[in-house]
């Protein structure tokens, strides 16, 4: 079986950077796996009424638990850690949290942010960065950080950095990604992940970003690490593997 996991920061990472591609591969087959390394909870409520950073934390984990399921992920492993602050967490767990994930789920394919922190340039997104690049290539060494000693190692075949096409002069973000090496067509699945966007109901003061940088026909990424692509840009995370 084809396996497909995600490392990302926050709740609703998922959708805005790969929904559209998540829900072609789970169609296919594919399974999909993500980990997400915290609750969301230092962010705003577009409106909805919550009463603590814990209560929004519940609820937004509880919104990512509807949108992955629309999009066919199937395995979800929150970490916990303190949103807004994911850098100042102790790496070496975060690293280990996140080996663990990928030696239970094996996946061939792992995606996150690049090191910029997506158009946003969000700390946690650079945090995670960091720390699942790092624990791409401890998933198959012995000697793992602590969380991870009790897996077999596993290494994945290819990381892949989330980047986006050049955003257009009066977009609100600016920020230029990364070349790109992998283009996921996604139009038959735009309905899909407009639904999983919409589950993310805290989020939808967003949905002006949402529109104008995720709604889009086709989903980028860049290979970062890992087995060579047969071509300089595919349109199959796994093709060649």
């Amino acid at each position: 079986m084809r396996v497909l996991t995600a490392i990302y920061a926050h709740p609703d990472d998922e959708t805005f950077s790969a929904g559209g591609t998540f829900a072609k591969y789970s169609s296919a087959g594919a399974r999909c796996t993500l980990f997400c390394a915290t609750d969301g909870d230092a962010g705003k409520s577009s409106a909805i009424a919550v009463a603590s950073k814990a209560e929004l934390g519940a609820l937004r984990r509880e919104e990512l638990r509807a949108a992955a399921h629309i999009l066919g992920i199937t395995a979800l492993d929150f970490g916990g850690y303190p949103d807004g602050n994911l850098g100042g967490a102790d790496q070496d767990e975060l690293i280990g949290r996140i080996v663990a994930h990928v030696r239970r789920e094996r996946p061939q394919v792992v995606i996150t942010f690049a090191p910029e922190g997506a158009p946003n340039q969000h700390r946690d997104h650079k945090a995670i960065s960091r720390a699942a690049t790092a624990a791409f290539f401890l998933a198959g060494h012995p000697g793992a950080p602590g969380g991870a000693e009790n897996l077999p190692p596993f290494q994945p075949d290819r990381l892949f950095y989330v980047t986006w096409a050049p955003p257009p002069p009066d977009a609100q973000m600016r920020l230029l990604g990364l070349p790109h090496t992998v283009s996921i067509d996604v139009r038959a699945f735009r309905d899909v992940e407009l639904s999983a966007w919409r589950a993310h109901a805290t989020q939808q003061l967003m949905d002006k970003h949402f529109q104008e940088s995720a709604a889009t026909d086709t989903e980028l990424f860049a290979l970062a690490a890992g087995r060579p692509q047969p071509t300089p840009v595919i349109d199959d995370f796994f093709a060649g593997l």
